[in-house]
């Protein structure tokens, strides 16, 4: 079976307090979109005295310093570090019978990127297995939170109001939108991305922005008033990276003024993107920001 692991963008993120148990609560909108890892999953039976194996082939199709990062957890490097194996083998003691997973994957999608690259690799490969375990709707649930914070998320193929550490779901409806993302020739780490908040433990505070979502964010979504959105859907992560990386803030500006309604940091990686009003507009726009900005890999796309 062929398919497609989505990227997410975040229409707004903030952090509100440190949990106790270490992890960092979180307010976001993620969106799928149509930029992501093309996939082929071959799932099947064997006899019953047999033991359940993975089978994994991939293409590389990263630059700069990320491709050597995939490399790394390719079939060329060390595979058990590979989330789709370390998913694979937590999983294959919940099968009904011993399987034989093949998977061939494309890898496009950047890592440390903030746009959901491994965990989409991991939730998109979970939707396929789930079927073949003896795991219920809830336990499905807590099995994608046990292998990322994100992966829940890519259960399921709608935009959501996400809480929690990014398990809790909400779907919500959201215009149709015309976005270029950015790709740097960086990273940034989730690990000190958080530890730059330095958010202390507490308990969560009413936020009328977040607060379920107020009725007019909700109703600028769902129609596409993304100009209305900026500015009242940030995401906490800028002000660290700006500051460690001065040319992701050039770099949003640049958004800005090629025509963006809309322009934001996805997650807590490198990756930046802008929303247009128009798919005509969006397209008049790359070849602005492309030239303004010719170290950076930039994609188009839509959801």
């Amino acid at each position: 079976m062929f398919t497609i692991t989505h990227a997410k963008i975040n229409i707004g993120l903030v952090i509100p307090y440190k949990r106790e148990d270490g992890l960092h609560e979180i307010r976001s909108v993620f969106v799928p979109i149509d930029f992501g890892d093309p996939m082929e999953i071959q799932i099947q039976s064997l006899p019953k005295e047999s033991e359940s194996r993975f089978l994994f082939r991939s293409e590389n199709h990263l630059l700069g310093y990320r491709h050597s990062l995939f490399e790394a957890v390719s079939e060329r490097g060390e595979l058990s570090r590979n989330i789709l194996t370390k998913t694979f083998t937590q999983l294959k003691n919940h099968f009904l019978e011993p399987l034989e997973v093949r998977i061939h994957l494309q890898k496009f999608l950047p890592p440390e990127g903030g746009i959901g690259g491994g965990s989409s690799n991991a939730g998109v490969f979970l939707r396929h297995l789930f079927p073949f375990t003896n795991l219920n709707p809830e336990e499905q649930i807590h099995f994608a939170k046990s292998i990322g914070a994100d992966v829940p998320f890519f259960l399921q193929t709608s935009p959501c109001f996400v809480s929690g550490i990014g398990d809790i779901l909400e779907p919500i409806s959201v215009a149709k939108g015309y976005g270029i993302l950015a790709i740097p020739p960086f990273g940034l780490s989730t690990g000190s991305m958080y530890a730059g908040l330095q958010k202390s433990l507490q308990k969560p505070y009413g936020s009328e922005v977040w607060k379920s979502l107020a009725e007019d964010l909700i109703r600028s979504l769902h129609v596409g008033d993304w100009a209305y959105l900026q500015n009242r859907l940030e995401n906490e992560f800028e002000k660290i990276a700006f500051q460690t990386q001065p040319l992701l803030k050039e770099l949003k500006l640049g958004f800005f003024e090629s025509g963006a309604d809309f322009a934001s940091l996805s997650g807590s990686g490198s990756c930046l993107y802008g929303i247009y009003k128009t798919e005509e507009k969006r397209n008049e726009a790359l070849p602005n920001v492309s030239h303004r900005f010719p170290e950076m890999e930039f994609r188009t796309f839509s959801f």
